[in-house]
């Protein structure tokens, strides 16, 4: 091997490697992601590989429910821990693929989150008022959503063409410039 390639392969291995986590990883969840599931109240358990650190409820340690189709988060985010466990129930009805979000802060004080989808079948005809998590504390009050800062925020569909837009031109433009750049090097030869 080169020096050349020796100093290459080191960078990309540099580049590539990821520092040490000392951080809450996700070691298992229920459900799983991509089920299917029957509508109604389906209990949500994340399994980490340590404890979080020990928070108020509602706050910092949460899980959220939100609808694929446009982000909105549906009820306010809040899980219990027991142990090295987030716990919660939502209470879904319509059909339709929703995204179980996640934040857990880990005994060292790192933020970490995740998300992963899954689908709801209604066969039973199970309807609710309130879909989404139901957050009670250990007094019965309820988490208002207007109180924190939501996982999740609804998409308009004139946002998401704008993002679209702008995504588009971040590529189209300097795509088309490498090529021009490209074909005009060629016909100088």
């Amino acid at each position: 091997m080169t020096k050349f390639s020796v100093s290459v392969l080191v960078l990309l291995s540099l580049a590539f490697a990821g520092p040490a986590s000392a951080h809450d990883e996700i070691e298992s969840s229920q459900p799983l992601p991509g089920a299917t599931i029957e509508a109604g109240v389906i209990p949500v358990r994340l399994t980490f590989g340590e404890a979080p650190m020990d928070l108020p409820f509602g706050q910092g340690n949460l899980i959220a429910v939100a609808r694929v189709s446009d982000g909105e988060q549906l009820g306010p985010a809040c899980a219990r821990v027991e142990g090295n466990m987030l716990t919660t129930n939502l209470q879904l009805s319509a059909d339709g693929e929703y995204k179980v979000l996640w934040r857990v802060v880990s005994n060292d004080g790192h933020v970490v989150t995740g998300d992963f989808n899954i689908k709801i079948e209604n066969h039973s005809y199970y309807s609710t008022d309130n879909p989404g998590n139901q957050c009670f504390d250990e007094n019965g009050n309820e988490l208002a959503m207007d109180t924190q800062e939501p996982l999740s925020k609804k998409v308009e569909p004139w946002q998401r063409l704008l993002f679209d837009v702008l995504w588009a031109l971040a590529f189209v433009i300097p795509a088309t410039l490498a090529g021009a750049i490209l074909v005009k090097r060629r016909q100088r030869i």
